[in-house]
């Protein structure tokens, strides 16, 4: 029983760490570590091979407490990932891992075994999404976090031995506009004729629902009740595996009793399912189509249902936690987002602040001049002592206004104030006017 630690020379002048173990009872093996350093580079090169020592030394301890274990992770290690990622994506069907599987059959040519699967890897896809033509940040972000997730699933049921995902950062998000519609804008939608009534009335009720097109595709009758004349409606978000018991408005409501109309129409043999919907490149261009009939200057996307539901329930008076709850975020800084997608809460708050009396033109307009006081350097006071010094000049010049119009005995008009050279004065206008 061993384990060594192996070095092979590459033609860029590097050598490849590797791990070689043997038992008497179970054979052999030899396996990558995805280390690798230029010998010429003593200081990196040393840190490298210190850290496939470190990897064998863990082979080695684990050897020999389970020996038998060792060696069924090397077996499940020479499965394909890219066949393990194809799985787990079918079986969900979200639209996010299909993508992110696309992407990984191309960078990998289809094939991929789990011992190539390592941190300098993972990081050389990340910089393969982030050079695809036409693939936003935000996309290549959600594939990343796909793909790092179907890893750690992996290490957890033994064919990687080392989570090295949380070695490697994520794409960061970039911001960008986030599409919604206002209560006059659905009802123009509401009108404008739609190719399908089903799409049409899922659209409409996640807009007074909130939920994600997965959810409401998998929504069935049995989901939802009625307590004391509220509806509400009990599913698991596909998304996020949480339950959630969500009370329905009366808008949500309607909805899904016009919803029961159209059944014998879209499933005539019957279904417990509540929307009865075609596939997502279908919606979609139904939603595209129904969007520019209704004048929209935006590709209409379902998702934007979900984000009219944030900012009617911000806009309505709802706070952050309970439009949080309501959306079935986990955390409040997610639904903090919507908060910034809509105006009119800012538009009230500006057309709230106070106007300025009319200038009149006759009436001159005066500025205080500037007046620089000296003051004994020991009576120095800080600076908000200025305010009081400001209001002793307008009070000086009050007192030089009315002598000057006590000395001239000037009259005052049916506004209280002098007159002047035919003119209407106060007290200080006519103290800096003389």
């Amino acid at each position: 029983m061993g384990v060594k630690i192996r070095e092979r020379r590459l033609s860029s002048g590097d050598v490849a760490f590797y791990i070689d173990t043997y038992h008497k009872d179970f054979g052999r093996f030899s396996q990558k570590t995805g280390l690798q350093a230029n010998p010429k580079n003593r200081k990196a090169y040393n840190q490298i091979k210190a850290e496939a020592v470190a990897k064998a030394h863990k082979i080695e301890l684990e050897l020999q407490r389970d020996p038998s274990g060792v060696f069924t992770r090397k077996a499940m290690a020479g499965d394909d990932f890219i066949e393990y990622f194809r799985l787990d994506a079918e079986s969900k069907r979200y639209p996010t891992n299909m993508n992110t599987l696309k992407h990984l059959s191309d960078f990998t040519r289809g094939s991929l075994p789990f011992s190539s699967l390592n941190q300098q890897w993972l990081e050389r896809f990340k910089r393969h999404l982030l050079s695809v033509d036409g693939l936003g940040q935000n996309t290549a972000g959600d594939y990343f976090g796909t793909l790092k997730t179907i890893i750690r699933k992996a290490y957890r049921e033994g064919y990687v031995e080392i989570n090295f995902t949380d070695k490697v950062l994520g794409i960061p998000g970039t911001d960008v506009e986030r599409h919604f519609l206002n209560f006059d804008e659905i009802e123009i939608l509401n009108r404008a004729k739609c190719d399908n009534s089903m799409v049409r009335a899922a659209y409409i009720f996640a807009c007074f629902s909130g939920l994600r097109l997965s959810d409401v595709g998998s929504l069935r009758w049995e989901q939802i009740c009625a307590v004391n004349g509220q509806y509400f409606l009990k599913f698991k978000q596909r998304k996020t595996g949480q339950w959630e018991n969500m009370p329905l408005c009366d808008q949500a409501a309607t909805t899904l009793k016009e919803v029961q109309g159209f059944h014998a129409e879209h499933a005539p043999s019957g279904s417990d399912k509540v929307f009865i919907l075609p596939v997502r490149s279908q919606i979609s261009s139904m939603l595209y189509s129904w969007g520019i009939r209704a004048g929209l200057h935006w590709r209409l996307h379902f998702h934007s249902s979900r984000h009219t539901f944030a900012s009617l329930s911000l806009s309505t008076g709802a706070n952050v936690f309970t439009t949080s709850k309501l959306l079935g975020h986990r955390d409040q800084r997610t639904t903090a987002i919507y908060s910034h997608s809509y105006d009119s809460d800012k538009i009230k708050a500006v057309q709230g602040f106070p106007t300025l009396s009319p200038v009149v033109e006759s009436q001159p307009v005066a500025l205080l001049p500037e007046v620089i006081v000296p003051v004994p350097e020991q009576k120095l006071q800080p600076r908000p002592a200025m305010v009081a010094q400001a209001g002793s000049i307008a009070e000086a010049l009050q007192a030089k206004g009315e002598k000057i119009a006590k000395a001239l005995s000037l009259e005052k008009s049916e506004h209280g104030r002098y007159v002047f050279n035919g003119k209407e004065f106060s007290a200080v206008e006519l103290a800096m006017e003389v």
